[in-house]
């Protein structure tokens, strides 16, 4: 699990968009909307992901 000493600075507005579903929990979407690579946007969705945010079941 990641600290807060190396957490993304991206990721609270990663994690609030995809929340409010205006992006897409999704990797090349996360790199196109915030203008990054293909890693770090991974590690992003990823760590979202990991952190048991599990989105497709509220959207049901």
């Amino acid at each position: 699990m990641p600290t807060e000493l190396n957490k993304d600075p991206l990721y609270d507005q990663a994690l609030n968009l995809i929340i409010n579903r205006e992006l897409k929990n999704d990797i090349k979407a996360v790199q196109h909307h915030f203008r990054i690579g293909y890693n770090r946007a991974a590690n992003l969705v990823e760590r979202i992901r990991q952190d048991n945010i599990s989105l497709n079941k509220d959207r049901q």
